[in-house]
């Protein structure tokens, strides 16, 4: 603050003062001077209280007769246009209290969200100001993002390729007189250059955001501004408004002959979601028939289990007498730490057993208390935590990942073509409805909420049901050909022969050729 005549006002520490001079500025009358601000009377509260919204640091007076309407309107639409709280405080605070209720592997994705790309982007701002143009931009961004780190991927590619050829030709130098030693470490001295820049440049790749993760973050963010807009914070979900690119769920492909031929020449799978044909099925469990987890892996090809459900499944849940297994618990890792959880609502079921399942299951439990016996003889304490079916000898229980792992295992000493252990629902699924198993039982086998989850995410259509397809229209109107010369000529024999009929010879006709032909070699 200054006095009319330019000197400062000063505390009583002799410090200037600093304020808002507001209308007794004296330089107030000049354009560029000071900014602009707005004042508003809102309605009253529920006490009767006044309240007033007042914001200022405007360039013009425009600016802050736009910013006035905009709190106005917002105030009328319910919104608490005197909260002062941030996006980022929101987030936290949402999401201390979305914990409570939430399944724990979904409060985990919540905060990966959370913390890396919401927060960042939108977290600055107060809850009252955003806007359905924030929330866009920050997928706007990502999808940028995304072209570049594409763009970086291609140069490290570049640069490890340059590396390689680098180390090549120093390799091939000759080591012989002075001049070829000097050119062998200038070559030396190049590859060195190359490979500190691709190691560099490798440090700083970064995985593209896809569509899946940006569906995720839309349905966080929706949730999070759901509550929201109960609280009176926001006047909209801007969540809902938004548009991101589409997700196209990748489609189960058979191992067909020729994309077996193309994997073992590429190595490239035809897509991420991959089942064996029932020669391959059929070949790989007679493989892995003498693993040790032979049982588990029939329980994931022939009844879709998944690898958490299989790691948490206890004996206490299995009936061998009624031949069910009660799916009711499932381990979930998260940051490769354990947790036991309940599965989703609709994964809670019960699995009829095939008979081999049950005499495989029977022996799997008989070979387990052996082991027990063996260890506890050897004075090794034993492990029953849970009762669990499948174990390490010890009665331990396996993290989730080992059954991964020793899937990719198996697979690849096999020399089958690829699938991953979670295909093996899809194996499951596709065999059942090859099998003519209703689809309604096989959604109850897999635990899905809806029958068309089950028939467009995990029907393959197999080679042997392509071949029933292709012939199935062609037998039905060759049928009816058949059925329709067999009317017309009563007991005369049609031969019926790809949809086409084929009239027998006639006797007198055939009679009348076999003269004319006696009568031509007659007259010559």
């Amino acid at each position: 603050m200054t006095h009319p005549d330019g000197t400062p006002v000063l505390n009583a520490d002799g410090k200037q003062k600093i304020g808002h001079l507001e209308r007794a500025c004296p330089r107030l009358k000049e354009r560029t001077h000071g900014s602009w601000y707005y004042a508003i009377e809102l309605e009253r509260d529920g006490t009767g209280r006044r309240k007033r919204a007042r914001e200022g640091g405007f360039a013009t007076q425009a600016e802050a007769s736009a910013k006035a309407e905009e709190v106005w309107r917002a105030s009328k639409a319910g919104v608490n246009v005197l909260s002062d709280e941030t996006v980022s405080e929101f987030l936290a605070r949402w999401l201390k209290k979305k914990k409570t209720e939430l399944k724990r592997t979904t409060a985990h994705e919540y905060a990966r969200d959370i913390e890396l790309y919401l927060v960042p982007h939108l977290g600055a701002l107060k809850m009252r100001d955003l806007r359905a143009r924030h929330c866009q931009g920050l997928f706007d961004w990502i999808i940028t993002d995304n072209e570049r780190r594409v763009e970086h991927r291609a140069k490290v590619a570049e640069l490890v390729e340059a590396a390689d050829t680098a180390s090549t030709a120093w390799r091939a130098a000759p080591t012989g007189n002075p001049e070829e030693k000097k050119e062998r470490a200038r070559r030396r001295a190049v590859w060195t250059a190359a490979r500190d820049e691709y190691l560099t440049e490798r440090k700083k790749l970064q995985r593209t955001t896809g569509p899946a993760t940006m569906v995720s973050i839309k349905a966080t963010l929706s949730s999070a501004l759901g509550d929201a807009l109960r609280e009176e914070l926001i006047g909209k979900n801007y969540a809902q408004l938004l548009a991101l690119p589409k997700v196209t769920k990748p489609r189960a492909l058979a191992w067909t002959p020729p994309r077996v031929a193309r994997w073992k020449r590429t190595g490239e799978k035809p897509s991420p979601v991959m089942v064996w044909t029932l020669q391959q099925t059929a070949e790989f469990l007679d493989f892995i028939v003498d693993d040790r987890h032979f049982p588990a892996w029939h329980l994931v090809l022939f009844h879709g289990l998944r690898r958490g459900e299989l790691a948490a499944l206890s004996w206490d849940e299995v009936d061998l007498e009624e031949e069910v297994i009660h799916i009711s618990e499932q381990l979930v890792s998260i940051s490769y730490e354990v947790h036991e959880d309940d599965p989703k609502a609709d994964s809670v079921r019960d699995i009829k057993l095939n008979r081999d399942s049950v005499m495989l299951l029977r022996a799997w439990r008989e070979k387990q208390a052996g082991e027990r016996e063996e260890w506890t003889a050897a004075g090794v304490p034993i492990s029953a935590a849970a009762n669990r079916v499948f174990t390490k000898e010890d009665g331990s229980v396996y993290h989730p990942q080992f059954f991964t792992d020793r899937w990719d295992r198996l697979g690849a000493l096999s020399g089958l073509p690829p699938i991953r252990l979670h295909d093996g629902r899809h194996e499951a699924a596709s065999m059942a409805l090859a099998a003519g198993v209703a689809p309604k039982a096989v959604q109850a086998m897999l635990g899905h909420a809806s029958l068309r989850m089950t028939s467009d995410t995990y029907q393959t259509v197999l080679p042997e049901m392509h071949a029933a397809t292709a012939s199935a229209s062609l037998d039905l109107i060759t049928a009816y050909r058949r059925a329709e010369q067999a009317t017309k000529l009563g007991h005369a024999s049609v031969e019926v022969t790809g949809g086409y009929q084929v009239q027998p010879a006639r006797p007198e006709k055939a009679a009348e050729k076999r003269a004319m032909k006696r009568q031509r070699r007659r007259v010559a």
